[in-house]
């Protein structure tokens, strides 16, 4: 019995092994974009920041843009 339990699971193993890679794959595109989005934001209020404490307050009317 463990024997054949064995041979269906190296069958199976294979097929696993792809479906991960797969998964793998498509949460790191997604990742990639949301990271991508976040340092753009990240910079976006970090330049808002320091336009603010320098004083230039036209730099407000440019926060909103997203």
């Amino acid at each position: 019995m463990p024997s054949a339990l064995l041979d269906r699971l190296q069958r199976i193993l294979p097929l696993g092994k792809r479906v991960v890679d797969d998964v793998v794959c498509e949460e790191t595109e997604i990742l990639e974009k949301v990271i991508q989005r976040m340092f753009e934001v990240m910079r976006k209020v970090a330049e808002f920041s320091c336009n603010y404490v320098k004083g230039n307050w036209r730099s407000f009317s440019g926060l909103g843009k997203y």
